[in-house]
C-alpha cells in the first residue's frame, strides 16, 4: 500500500502510467486529484482520498470529504459534503455513485443551483453525459432551506446548462398550493423562470378599490402568454389575454385582447390589437398592425390625465419593406381614425392611405460629392374634410421627390466649407374638393456651411441657408406671395467653447433676411441662446439654458437642470423653468431617491409652480414610491396626487429574469400597456 499525505497534488495520469499501464483507461482524458490524505491499493486498483478532496476531469469538478475510485470497474463514490460543478451548474449531495465510463450514476438528497434557479431532489440519477432523472424535486428562485415559494413534483429531468423540467407540478406559496402545471420548465441559459405573476391592488378617489393581476407563462423560448384578471372598482371587471411569438430576426407576432363588463351591466367594452413582423428573405420584410375597439370613447373612460390616451385615435397598417445596403423601398397601406365622442362618428382628419410608396437612396459618391435621393407617393382617401364651411369626402394624391448633393472642401487645417444644393418637387391634388386640378410646386434650396477651429477650445459654425418656392405648375419664383416665394433666407451661427473635458458652452443665434410684405411684426433676429453643460464627476450633471431676444432686446426664458448621485443608488435632481410671459412664477421639478437600508428604497417626485407674490405654491403633482426587497419577491407602493385626483397602488411580483422581447435595434422592449385598462 502506498500513502501520500497533505499538500501533495497527484496527477491521476501519472498514477496510471506508474502503477498499471500506459493504456488510455479513461478514454485519454486527464484526471487530477488532490487531498489531505491519499492512498492507492495496487492489487485492488483502488484509490482512496480523504479530507478536502478535489477531483477534476474534463469539465467536471467533484469536492467531498471522501472519494473512492475503483480503476478496474471505472466507478467512483463520494460522501460527505459532496459538491459537483459542471459547466455553469453546481449540485450538492450527501452521497453519490458514478460510472465514469458510461457516465451514469445517482445522488441522494441532492440540491443544486444554476443561473438564478435553486432546486432540491431526494434522488438524482445520471442517465447520460448531461442529463439526470430527478425524484421528489422542488424548484424556486429562493435559496432558503424552507423557500418562500416553490414548484414541487414527484419526477422530472435536469439537463446541465439547458433546463430543469418537472411533470404534474404544484406551485406553493409558503405551504399553500396555488397553481397546478401539467409541465413546469425553467431554462438555465439566462432565460430564468417560465412562470411569473404580478398583483397590483390600488385605490383612487375616482374609481374606488381595484385589483389587477397578471399571470405570465413562457411555453418555449419563442412563445409566451399572459392572462390578465382585473377588478376595477366602480367600473367593473376585466379579463384579457396577451400572446407573443418571437423568433429572432424571423417572425415577431403579438395578439392582445381585453374586455370589460360594467358592474351595472350598462355597457360592455372590448379591444383587440394584433401585430406581426416577418423577414421574408435577406432584403424583404412584412409588417402589419391593427386596432379594434368596441366603441369610440373607450379612452375617455380612463386615465383622463394622460392626453396620449384621452385622444380618440387609432391606427392600423400593413407594409412590405425592402432594405439593402444602398436603399430602402416600402409599400404601405394605413388606416387612421379619429372619433368624435359627441357624434360617435369618424371626424375630420381621418384617412385611408392606399397605397404609399416610399423610396430612399442612401448617400452615394458622385464625382467626389455625396448625393441623396428620396421619393414618396401617397393616395389618401379622407373620410371628411371641411372647405368653405362645407363637408366633403374625397381622395387626394400627393408625391414628393427630393435630390441633394454636397461636398466637403478643406480650405486649411482650421477651416472646412460644405456647400449643398438641392431640388424638391411636390405634386398634389387641389385643396379644393370641388376641383380636380393637379399642382406641381418646385423648390430650389441650398446651403453653405463653414466650420472654423478658432483655437483648441473654440469652434465656430456659420451656415447660410436658402429655399425658394416656384408658382404652381411653373419654374418661376412665386413673387406674388407674401413671402415673395422665399421660404428660407437665413444666416445661422453656432459657437462651441470647450473650456475643459467637463464643461461645454454653446451659443446659437441667426438672422432672417426675408422681406415679408404683410407680416409687419416679423422679427429678423433669431433669439440668442446660451447652453452650458457641466459634468465635473460621474455623479454630478448641471445644465443651464438661457434665451435672450435680440429684437426687441429682452430676456425670454431660463432653464436649469441638475442631477446629483446615481439613479440606482442615491440621487437628487432639481429643475427650474422661468418664462418672461409669466414674470411672477417659476415652474419647479424636484426628485430624490435613495436606499433607506439594504431592503428599503424611497423615491419622491414633485412638479409644482411657485408664485413670488405671497410665496404661493400652485398646482399639485406629487408622486411617492416605496420599494421593499422581500428576498425572492418584490413589493412596491406608489402614491400619486394630481390636483384633486389621487391614487395608491401596491405591486407584488416574483423576482424573475424572464427575458423581454428585443427590438430590431437590439434594445429591450418593456411590457407595454396597450390600452387604458392595463
Amino acid at each position: 500500500m502506498y500513502s501520500i499525505h497533505k499538500n501533495i497534488i497527484i496527477s491521476f495520469t501519472v498514477l496510471i502510467l506508474f502503477f498499471i499501464s500506459a493504456s488510455n483507461i479513461f478514454g485519454g482524458y486527464e484526471v487530477n486529484i488532490k487531498a489531505d490524505s491519499l492512498t492507492y491499493k495496487q492489487n485492488e486498483e483502488i484509490i482512496n482520498a480523504s479530507g478536502n478532496v478535489k477531483l477534476q476531469w474534463t469539465d467536471k469538478i467533484i469536492k467531498a470529504n471522501n472519494i473512492e475510485m475503483r480503476i478496474k470497474d471505472k466507478n467512483l463514490s463520494a460522501d460527505g459534503n459532496v459538491e459537483i460543478s459542471e459547466s455553469k451548474s453546481t449540485i450538492f449531495s450527501d452521497k453519490i455513485q458514478y460510472d465514469m465510463e458510461k457516465e451514469h450514476g445517482d445522488m441522494n438528497n441532492a440540491a443544486g443551483a444554476s443561473s438564478s434557479i435553486f432546486f432540491k431532489a431526494e434522488k438524482m440519477i445520471k442517465v447520460s453525459s448531461d442529463t439526470y432523472k430527478i425524484k421528489n424535486v422542488t424548484i424556486s428562485n429562493c435559496d432558503l432551506d424552507e423557500p418562500h415559494h416553490y414548484a414541487y413534483a414527484k419526477e422530472g429531468v435536469f439537463v446541465t446548462d439547458k433546463k430543469i423540467s418537472i411533470s404534474k407540478a404544484v406551485y406553493y406559496v409558503g405551504k399553500i398550493p396555488v397553481f397546478y402545471f401539467p409541465k413546469y420548465t425553467r431554462y438555465l441559459s439566462g432565460s430564468g423562470s417560465r412562470f411569473s405573476y404580478e398583483i397590483e391592488p390600488g385605490y383612487s378617489n375616482d374609481g374606488g378599490i381595484s385589483v389587477k393581476a397578471k399571470l405570465k407563462y413562457k411555453f418555449t423560448d419563442k412563445l409566451d402568454a399572459a392572462l390578465l384578471l382585473d377588478y376595477l372598482g366602480t367600473s367593473g371587471e376585466g379579463i384579457g389575454l396577451e400572446t407573443n411569438y418571437y423568433d429572432t430576426d424571423k417572425i415577431k407576432a403579438t395578439v392582445y385582447a381585453y374586455g370589460m363588463q360594467s358592474r351595472s351591466g350598462d355597457y360592455r367594452e372590448w379591444t383587440i390589437r394584433p401585430s406581426y413582423w416577418q423577414k421574408i428573405n435577406d432584403l424583404w420584410t412584412v409588417q402589419s398592425y391593427a386596432e379594434f375597439v368596441s366603441n369610440s370613447y373607450f379612452n375617455n373612460r380612463y386615465y383622463m390625465d394622460n392626453w396620449n390616451r384621452v385622444l380618440n385615435k387609432r391606427k392600423s397598417y400593413a407594409a412590405f419593406t425592402r432594405q439593402s445596403s444602398k436603399s430602402t423601398l416600402r409599400f404601405l397601406s394605413e388606416l387612421y381614425q379619429i372619433y368624435n365622442p359627441l357624434t360617435d362618428k369618424i371626424q375630420n382628419g381621418s384617412y385611408l392611405i392606399l397605397p404609399q410608396v416610399y423610396y430612399s437612396m442612401y448617400p452615394v459618391k458622385t464625382f467626389g460629392a455625396l448625393s441623396k435621393f428620396n421619393f414618396n407617393f401617397e393616395n389618401k382617401t379622407n373620410y371628411e374634410t371641411t372647405f368653405n364651411n362645407k363637408i366633403y369626402d374625397y381622395s387626394r394624391i400627393s408625391a414628393t421627390a427630393d435630390y441633394s448633393i454636397t461636398k466637403d472642401y478643406k480650405i486649411s487645417k482650421k477651416m472646412t466649407l460644405k456647400p449643398t444644393l438641392g431640388l424638391n418637387e411636390t405634386f398634389y391634388d387641389s385643396v379644393n374638393p370641388e376641383k380636380s386640378d393637379l399642382n406641381l410646386t418646385t423648390r430650389y434650396y441650398g446651403s453653405l456651411n463653414a466650420r472654423y477651429r478658432l483655437n483648441r477650445w473654440m469652434d465656430w459654425n456659420l451656415s447660410y441657408e436658402s429655399r425658394l418656392r416656384t408658382q404652381m405648375n411653373s419654374l418661376g419664383i412665386d413673387t406674388s406671395a407674401e413671402d415673395n416665394g422665399v421660404e428660407m433666407n437665413a444666416l445661422m451661427f453656432n459657437n462651441y467653447i470647450y473650456t475643459s473635458s467637463n464643461l461645454v458652452i454653446r451659443n446659437i443665434t441667426g438672422y432672417d433676411f426675408r422681406d415679408l410684405k404683410i407680416i409687419n411684426d416679423h422679427i429678423d433676429w433669431y433669439p440668442f441662446i446660451t447652453e452650458m453643460t457641466y459634468i465635473p464627476t460621474s455623479k454630478i450633471t448641471l445644465f443651464l439654458r438661457q434665451t435672450q431676444d435680440l429684437h426687441p432686446f429682452k430676456f425670454n426664458n431660463l432653464q436649469f437642470d441638475s442631477m446629483f448621485g446615481k439613479l440606482e443608488r442615491f440621487y437628487f435632481k432639481f429643475s427650474a423653468f422661468y418664462y418672461d410671459y409669466r414674470p411672477e412664477e417659476v415652474d419647479i421639478v424636484s426628485g430624490i431617491g435613495f436606499w433607506l437600508n439594504a431592503k428599503w428604497r424611497f423615491d419622491y417626485l414633485m412638479r409644482i409652480t411657485c408664485r413670488y407674490t405671497g410665496v404661493k405654491w400652485l398646482g399639485k403633482d406629487h408622486e411617492f414610491k416605496l420599494y421593499r426587497d422581500l428576498h425572492c419577491f418584490n413589493l412596491g407602493v406608489s402614491f400619486r396626487l394630481r390636483e384633486d385626483y389621487y391614487e395608491t397602488f401596491f405591486k407584488f411580483d416574483m423576482k424573475t429574469n424572464v427575458p423581454t422581447l428585443k427590438k430590431k435595434d437590439g434594445t429591450k422592449e418593456i411590457d407595454q400597456e396597450f390600452y387604458p385598462w392595463r
